[in-house]
């Protein structure tokens, strides 16, 4: 609950969603997460010891958070959903 005056159009800390890069909603009219570039990355996982090469293999993992958020907060942030309403920073995904 934000102690905050609503505005009506004004985005508030009771919209936010965790691992977005901006407000849900303020981004082109009718558009989600879903079909955002910035959704989904890969990161580094684990580095795992190969036992027959004798030698350490990096691991690559996929994560569905924000590309956005993790430059912005240089941190990993959680997944987010396909079904938000896109962010400020929303690019529509190449295909």
């Amino acid at each position: 609950m934000s102690y905050m005056t609503k505005l009506p159009g004004v985005p508030d800390t009771d919209d936010l969603k965790a691992g977005m890069a901006f407000f849900p909603n303020t981004g082109p009219f009718g558009k989600t997460c879903e079909t955002c570039a910035h959704r989904g990355y890969w990161r580094k996982g684990k580095d795992k010891f190969n036992v027959r090469t004798g030698m350490i293999e990096e691991k690559q993992v996929r994560s569905l958070g924000c590309r956005m958020f993790l430059k912005l907060s240089d941190k990993h942030g959680p997944r987010v959903d396909k079904n938000w309403r896109a962010c400020k920073y929303y690019e529509e995904k190449q295909s």
